[in-house]
């Protein structure tokens, strides 16, 4: 450790140092923390002064840890996750449940499926700050990046934790609109006289969303999206038929199911997250929340047996 560390380092720099390495901008870093990106190029530089060497190379696409933030990286995790738990040791937050929660989740699940169970949640736990995250990327839950991620695979390597969530039916929709201009599908063979909205085949985040490549039918999409919401809006507008999770869908008079005794395509959701957030008591709270909404809520993401 050189003199000017052990004289000048600050541990809030820490604070600047995630949120630069969580959000890749400074401006985004600055948002989060509440200060602008003065303060945060200004702290990022006092923090490298005091180590002693160079902790972001700056890209196209933001800002990117060189070798020695990667090795730093781990502490301040450590340091941000003892300094919650101290907190919520001392406060008695760990009794009464109280502080930030964030959860990161494909776009589907994220807006149709998370906000109506932890906004009940928050019902009886009027403190806890929920965040939800929907994106169509793989969250970093080994850097922390969220408290926990809905995840349609299991984690390969890591200190990370999996519990099943629940399984999910998906099938095809279609607008009573586009269904009343081109007619009912009876079979697969009759999708290639279809127009289909899917995914951008280049940008998905996960190989268990790649269904379209199993029918043989990705040539006939002719609306696009990463986002799975989009997709649905796009359905709705009579773009063409889609594969949709039923709980996007189900009971909307704007979506009817299609050849669902033809095509179901089961998928499973795991709650991942990183062991060192496993002792947080909301966060486990929140986790253990979802898996019990999740099995009350069956009818929503299955398909009923003989259906």
């Amino acid at each position: 450790m050189t003199a000017a560390m052990q004289d000048g380092f600050d541990w809030n720099d820490l604070k600047v140092f995630l949120a630069l390495h969580r959000m890749k901008r400074m401006t985004d870093a600055g948002r989060v923390l509440g200060v602008d990106q003065t303060t945060i190029a200004r702290r990022v530089k006092a923090l490298e002064a005091a180590i002693g060497t160079h902790l972001f190379v700056r890209r196209a696409d933001g800002f990117e840890l060189t070798k020695a933030g990667l090795r730093i990286l781990p502490f301040a995790l450590e340091i941000e996750h003892s300094g919650e738990k101290l907190h919520e040791q001392i406060s008695g937050e760990d009794m009464r449940l109280a502080g930030r929660v964030r959860i990161g989740a494909p776009d589907g699940l994220g807006t149709f499926f998370l906000p109506a169970i932890l906004t009940r949640f928050q019902r009886d736990n009027p403190e806890v700050d929920v965040e939800v995250v929907p994106s169509s990327r793989q969250f970093r839950v080994a850097e922390q990046e969220v408290h926990l991620a809905l995840w349609l695979s299991l984690p390969e390597s890591g200190r990370l934790l999996a519990r099943k969530l629940a399984d999910y039916n998906l099938h095809f929709f279609a607008s009573p609109d586009y269904l009343e201009r081109h007619g009912m599908p009876m079979s697969l063979a009759d999708l290639q006289d279809h127009r289909l909205v899917g995914y951008i085949a280049d940008m998905l985040f996960s190989p268990e969303v790649r269904f379209l490549e199993e029918l043989g039918l990705r040539r006939l999409v002719r609306f696009a999206s990463s986002s799975m919401a989009a997709q649905r809006e796009a359905i709705r507008e009579g773009a063409g038929l889609g594969i949709l999770p039923r709980f996007m869908a189900l009971n909307d008079p704007g979506l009817v199911p299609v050849l669902t005794d033809r095509y179901l395509l089961k998928r499973t959701v795991w709650i991942v997250s990183h062991q060192s957030t496993e002792d947080l008591a909301r966060v486990r709270a929140v986790s253990e929340y979802l898996q019990r909404a999740a099995r009350s809520r069956r009818d929503l993401l299955l398909l009923p047996q003989g259906a």
